[in-house]
């Protein structure tokens, strides 16, 4: 049996934190469904890139004479969905996929259908939301 070392997120070996999880898609995911499973980490690194842009475009427009509260609350977006979403919507359908878990499947589709109706909520660009 092989020891299994955390290996996400890549941090570099100077830093004192060490990864948290272990995430091998080749050996934990079956081969049927790795590339659905890639496809879903894709879209995590696609909300995180978004929630970036969100926090720059928030930059600009409090340089540009808005309002500053835009910008904390996108800060504040970034900070706390993007790890949240990796461990409350990502893991689950990785476990899930990995073991076969209905209850990680029902927590996936939950959490991300949540996430997704804010999501649609912050398109709509309401005032003093930070998006």
């Amino acid at each position: 049996m092989t020891d299994r070392v955390n290996n996400f997120p890549p941090l570099p070996k100077f830093m004192r934190l060490k990864p948290c999880f272990y995430q091998n898609f080749e050996e934990d995911i079956p081969p049927e469904h790795q590339i659905l499973v890639k496809r879903i980490y894709y879209l995590w690194i696609l909300y995180s890139v978004t929630l970036v842009v969100n926090l720059i475009g928030c930059l600009a427009w409090w340089i540009g004479g808005g309002y500053g509260v835009n910008f904390g609350l996108a800060l504040l977006w970034l900070l706390v969905f993007s790890p949240c979403s990796y461990v409350c919507w990502f893991r689950p359908a990785y476990k899930a996929f990995r073991s076969d878990s209905s209850f990680n499947f029902m927590t996936f589709f939950f959490i991300l259908g949540a996430q997704f109706i804010l999501t649609v909520i912050q398109a709509v660009g309401i005032s003093g939301w930070g998006v």
